[in-house]
């Protein structure tokens, strides 16, 4: 009895603390990401079934969706691509622990995401799905060097497709991010 309790307290404290953001439980669905039955002509195919983001990623490569997992930083997503070995069921700790390829999306415009991205970092502009994006080569020093972003908005979200720093996956990354693109529903 005491463990429902404390359950329906605990329950009842993240609904209000989402409602004092302003989030309309209502309105929005809870995010889910699925396996989509469509086929890319090389790989395996993902669809997130809320966002609506569908991509292709290497035969043998495992996914796992991290949105509630230590790490996610309050993202409405993470969903993260690699060899199995690379993309644990749960992430005990974040430190250490980098995906080879993660598509991380969070409320809001992609300067506020970009700021701490684009500091003496390599910038260029492309394309993704038909939308503007900037590319950021992390080109300084450090743990974070050679990780790749890939930056843009889409429905009043920002979706980051990133490569994890010192990462042998380059082929992968770009192949990933050229089979990008969205349902007709989420266009």
């Amino acid at each position: 009895m005491v463990r429902l309790v404390a359950r329906l307290l605990a329950a009842g404290l993240g609904l209000a603390s989402l409602a004092g953001c302003g989030t309309a439980l209502d309105q929005q669905p809870p995010l889910q990401a699925s396996p989509s039955s469509s086929a890319c002509q090389t790989g395996q195919v993902y669809q997130h079934a809320t966002l609506g983001y569908r991509l292709c990623f290497p035969n043998g490569w495992a996914t796992r969706d991290y949105t509630a997992e230590p790490g996610s930083g309050g993202a409405l997503s993470v969903v993260a691509f690699g060899p199995p070995s690379s993309v644990p069921t749960h992430v005990l700790t974040q430190t250490g622990f980098q995906p080879p390829v993660e598509v991380r999306v969070v409320a809001g415009p992609k300067a506020a995401v970009e700021a701490s991205l684009t500091q003496s970092n390599q910038v260029s502009q492309t394309q993704i799905a038909g939308v503007a994006a900037d590319r950021i080569d992390v080109t300084e020093s450090g743990p974070a060097a050679g990780a790749v972003y890939i930056v843009f908005e889409h429905q009043a979200t920002t979706l980051v497709i990133e490569k994890a720093p010192g990462s042998s996956y380059t082929t992968e990354f770009d192949a990933i991010v050229r089979s990008f693109s969205f349902s007709s529903a989420t266009g």
